[in-house]
């Protein structure tokens, strides 16, 4: 059921986009033009920013894992970085195959499961406090306010009720199912991780306290990691000698986001490029344009990252064959 609306939902996103776009590609001169006007240098500056992505991704890995209390060296939190986007064509449900990569590599490293776990709740957290500041900014900087049919407090209050009522019926309605679901996932040796890192909250809470430092480093880190990918996009635009304001960039990036883990796609495909196409649209840039820049940018974040996903798998596997973390809590 959740594999059928999740291809729902990108069929409508790609069939609006499409229909928009249908005036732009009328032309097909049009589109050969923005082919021949592609630039190199900016290309490769756009290749040059993604890596940045990697890095605070990775950077961000290895200072949480500090403040967990493990040493590891930020080489290998970088080749896992690279690799959870080849993982994700091996598993593509949601995020499933970068959560499956993430826990194995740094098992293997050394990392105590109680601290794969606390990094795999605070790294979203983290990540979501610098994408929320760059949605906000490109919200408030955008040259004009997007067309919504209801005022946006309305609609935050209806997905927050409707939230709400469905954790209320989950947990207080299905009790019995909810006993069996617990029942199931005691065998499991992951739910005993699970429970030994609840058992150990409070101790995370406190390093979280006390290493405020590591926290701003951690900040830092989630920006770099998406404003990396709103730049290599912006530089997508440029290697076509336009672009739109960076702000709607910024702001379509993060809608893209949104729309690439409500569909549970690998890296949001299809749904993210049909979401970038659409605003780009909604804000007067050239459909020719938005497609151009569009494709080159998922080509660069997406399809071109699978053979360097492949090349840091296999140098995790030799490197994991020794442990390469260090408790020092």
């Amino acid at each position: 059921m959740a594999r059928r609306l999740r291809w729902l939902i990108i069929i409508i996103l790609a069939t609006i986009a499409f229909w928009r776009l249908a005036p732009e590609f009328s032309i097909v001169s049009s589109a050969l033009e923005y082919r021949e006007r592609l630039k190199t240098p900016w290309l490769a500056l756009a290749l040059l920013s993604q890596a940045g992505q990697y890095f605070g991704s990775g950077w961000l890995s290895q200072i949480i894992l500090k403040i967990a209390g493990f040493r590891i060296n930020l080489k290998n939190t970088f080749l896992v970085s690279c690799l959870n986007v080849f993982a994700a064509h091996i598993l593509p449900i949601g995020d499933a195959g970068v959560v499956a990569a993430t826990f194995y590599f740094y098992r293997r490293l050394g990392v105590a499961p109680s601290s794969i776990i606390f990094m795999a709740i605070t790294w979203p957290i983290f990540g979501g406090v610098a994408l929320l500041t760059i949605f906000l900014f490109s919200l408030f900087y955008l040259p004009k306010t997007p067309t919504l049919t209801y005022h946006p407090s309305i609609i935050s209050l209806t997905v927050i009720t409707l939230i709400i009522t469905i954790a209320l019926v989950f947990f207080f309605g299905n009790h019995r199912l909810l006993t069996k679901i617990k029942t199931y996932l005691s065998r499991l040796r992951v739910f005993k991780e699970v429970i030994r890192f609840k058992n150990n909250l409070p101790l995370y809470k406190k390093a979280l306290l006390v290493n405020k430092f590591l926290v701003f480093q951690g900040l830092l880190a989630a920006f770099i990691y998406y404003l990396t990918n709103v730049a290599t996009l912006v530089l997508s635009f440029r290697a076509f000698g336009d672009q739109p304001p960076i702000s709607v960039i910024a702001f379509a990036y993060t809608l893209s986001l949104v729309a690439g883990w409500i569909t549970f796609a690998p890296a949001g495909i299809g749904a993210a490029e049909a979401t970038l196409i659409l605003v780009f649209l909604h804000f007067g840039t050239k459909g020719t344009l938005a497609v151009a820049a569009v494709l080159v940018f998922r080509l660069i974040t997406f399809w071109l990252p699978i053979p360097l996903g492949a090349l840091a798998f296999k140098i995790l596997m030799k490197n994991s064959q020794k442990k390469t973390a260090t408790h020092h809590v």
